[in-house]
């Protein structure tokens, strides 16, 4: 096979550029250098292809899972599921998505069109009801269906949840890839790292890897409100119950204090605006999750310490899957 011929959209993943966000920092009039992570440049479209292709190959090392013959679950709010379903129709695995409520459309149809079987978690009695009394907790869903698939294991179904909320391998693989990249792509020229939080695998892999290269550089997490539905994607834990922080933000039964220097809780109205400005002035079309992590990255950059200096902000994925939504009227 020619050398520049791939043998699979697998071997694509990761090495997502840094661009220089020009436009925008005129537009706010910023001192500080914005590098945006494009994580849309992996294939399947988002930062999750990642973590997804970790999971199953290391799995298939193992010998847990063997194409044709295991079905992949996981529960998702869209973008890692994308992922699941395109790994697993390249790999040739059958995939089951329980899907979040309030999702994108584009979300549902992109899982379903890579062949996917997907249910709405509202369809699911039990996990719907774990939601409700959690206020939509991702966390609290997670724990009701890995009840649900256990019984499925026991009743002998060849079954195998990706779990990105729990596997090791989600930040493992941001230390080894993403981390990896914005430290090499920036030679070390780097003053802070800001992201938004969903599982925390991003944010925890990221800072391992770029805090054990320089203890210096400073890490900023963005979650939403506890009771914001509208931040899809991305999940707060410095205001809810224990049990309910993503277990990547966890280090010996309390919230780690090594993984960020500092956490903002998003304003929802400032992180649409953010992902609408950026599209006019650098032709980045995001979602609201980078638009959110871009909204913090502002604030960092508005500090006087950071004038002149390199801040990277992740984007997660392309807002190309929110068109749907309200994100860009």
């Amino acid at each position: 096979m020619a050398k520049h011929i791939h043998d699979s959209l697998t071997e694509l993943v990761g090495n997502t550029p840094l661009v220089r966000l020009h436009g925008y920092e005129k537009e706010l009039g910023l001192k500080a250098h914005l590098l945006a992570k494009v994580e849309y440049f992996n294939p399947i479209g988002s930062i999750k292809d990642r973590i997804v292709l970790r999971i199953i190959q290391d799995a298939e090392k193992a010998g847990k899972i063997a194409p044709g013959k295991t079905t992949l679950i996981e529960y998702t709010s869209g973008n890692t599921g994308i992922a699941v379903s395109a790994i697993g129709a390249m790999k040739g695995y059958k995939v089951q998505i329980y899907l979040q409520e309030g999702v994108s459309r584009e979300r549902l149809q992109v899982m379903k069109a890579f062949g996917a079987n997907v249910t709405k978690i509202g369809d699911v009695p039990e996990l719907q009801d774990a939601l409700k009394a959690t206020n939509n907790d991702f966390v609290a869903a997670t724990n009701i269906l890995k009840q649900h698939i256990r019984e499925r294991q026991a009743a002998g179904d060849d079954i195998y949840f990706v779990d990105q909320m729990i596997n090791p391998l989600n930040p493992v693989a941001h230390h080894d890839t993403t981390g990896k990249e914005i430290w090499e792509d920036t030679d070390g020229d780097l003053a802070a790292v800001v992201a938004s939080v969903g599982t925390a695998g991003t944010i925890r892999g990221i800072s391992d890897y770029i805090k054990a290269k320089n203890s210096a550089v400073k890490v900023f997490a963005v979650e939403p409100a506890e009771d914001d539905a509208k931040l899809t994607g991305i999940h707060n834990f410095t205001e809810v119950p224990f049990e309910r922080v993503p277990p990547s933000l966890r280090d010996n039964d309390a919230i780690t204090k090594t993984v960020f220097d500092e956490a903002f809780i998003a304003d929802t109205n400032g992180a649409f605006e953010a992902a609408r400005t950026v599209a006019k002035t650098d032709g980045i079309l995001v979602g609201n999750s980078s638009g959110a992590a871009l909204w913090g990255a502002v604030k960092v950059a508005q500090r006087k310490e950071f004038e002149g200096k390199n801040i990277v902000v992740v984007f997660p994925d392309t807002g190309l899957r929110y068109l749907s939504t309200g994100l860009f009227e």
